[in-house]
């Protein structure tokens, strides 16, 4: 029912205006009710101004700003104003001033008349898009926070001491060299590595993406000691661009590589897993192709893929309309791309 509170608004609201025009006002002039259905001239006001309002309020404000787009604002009111009110003038002044008695006012009157009105409604539709824009930020922030405080919640209730954790590591580390097992002390450093960013790195907001990149690489390098030398397995990543400069929201980019180890990788069959992430003109673009193996519990066949539907919620939560996510089947390869845009 609430999403039919707004709507219903807007037409009593537009419905008692025309009405009210209608019956107890004029405009430039007196309207000459004896010239036909001159309620026409006072619709297509009407219209004119319902385009200001709607394209300002739910389109050109919620857009740009959410993308911090101020100056393309500015520009793009003034001038869809400008457009709009030389388009309305001429149209009244060629062909619906004979509705008016006033009709020999020149052009420059009804361009100045139709200006005053079109940036009153430019007013309200910039008062009411902003305050909009502010309530869905702050509902947005107020749901980030309870996720934030669940997950937290969540971990502490679950999670064991993780200094008994690295502690334990550390001793399991100290044998494997003491045995002269370099490559399971190896396993064992990369593992704790791959623990304490989880742990301690992960509580912030942002976290720069060098660490994500990081992060990514040494979860890797763990999923790579339990592959066979002789199993046919390729996992590439590569990385293009400036990534120092840069800041994403921590453990957004892991679901897509763990799906891709877990359902991209058969030791009987050719398995390859590409990822490619590449920073240009403030995008981060992160694609990752996996091999798909019938023979193992793919992709398609889970409800909800690789958690995608907590992925596209955290998104839209933390890049609302500034992401795109698409996943699709190509060739015997799961493709997925994700195209973030950066602050």
């Amino acid at each position: 029912m609430k999403k039919y509170v707004e709507p219903i608004i807007h037409i009593l609201v537009w419905g008692i205006g025309y009405f009210l025009i209608l019956n107890y006002t004029s405009t430039i002039g007196d309207f000459r009710k004896d010239k036909g259905p001159y309620w026409v001239a006072l619709f297509f006001g009407m219209l004119m101004n319902q385009t200001v309002f709607y394209t300002t309020a739910f389109f050109l404000v919620p857009k740009l700003l959410r993308l911090k787009k101020i100056r393309v604002l500015i520009f793009s009111l003034l001038g869809g104003f400008v457009l709009i009110n030389l388009f309305e003038s001429i149209i009244d002044y060629r062909y619906l001033a004979v509705f008016f008695s006033t009709a020999s006012e020149s052009f420059i009157v009804y361009l100045l008349y139709n200006s005053v009105v079109s940036f009153f409604i430019l007013l309200v539709a910039l008062s009411y898009s902003l305050v909009k824009y502010w309530i869905q930020n702050e509902k947005l922030k107020r749901i980030l926070l309870e996720e934030k405080l669940s997950t937290e919640m969540a971990f502490l209730k679950a999670q064991i001491n993780p200094h008994f954790l690295f502690n334990v590591l550390n001793s399991f580390y100290a044998k494997a060299l003491k045995n002269n097992v370099p490559e399971l002390a190896d396993g064992i450093a990369k593992l704790a590595e791959l623990m304490r960013y989880m742990v301690y790195e992960t509580n912030e907001d942002k976290v720069a993406l060098e660490k994500e990149i990081h992060h990514l690489k040494k979860y890797i390098q763990v999923c790579q000691l339990r592959i066979a030398n002789d199993d046919d397995v390729s996992i590439n990543f590569v990385v293009k661009g400036t990534v120092n400069t840069v800041k994403i929201s921590p453990m957004l980019l892991i679901p897509f590589v763990e799906n891709a180890i877990k359902h991209g990788i058969d030791p009987k069959t050719k398995s390859i897993i590409d990822i490619s992430l590449k920073v240009e003109q403030k995008k981060l673009h992160f694609k990752v192709t996996n091999t798909i193996h019938r023979s193992f519990h793919s992709l398609i066949d889970e409800p909800s893929g690789f958690g995608l539907d907590n992925l596209k919620k955290r998104l839209s939560i933390l890049y609302p309309n500034r992401y795109t996510l698409d996943t699709k089947e190509e060739n015997g390869y799961y493709i997925s791309l994700l195209i973030l845009q950066l602050d």
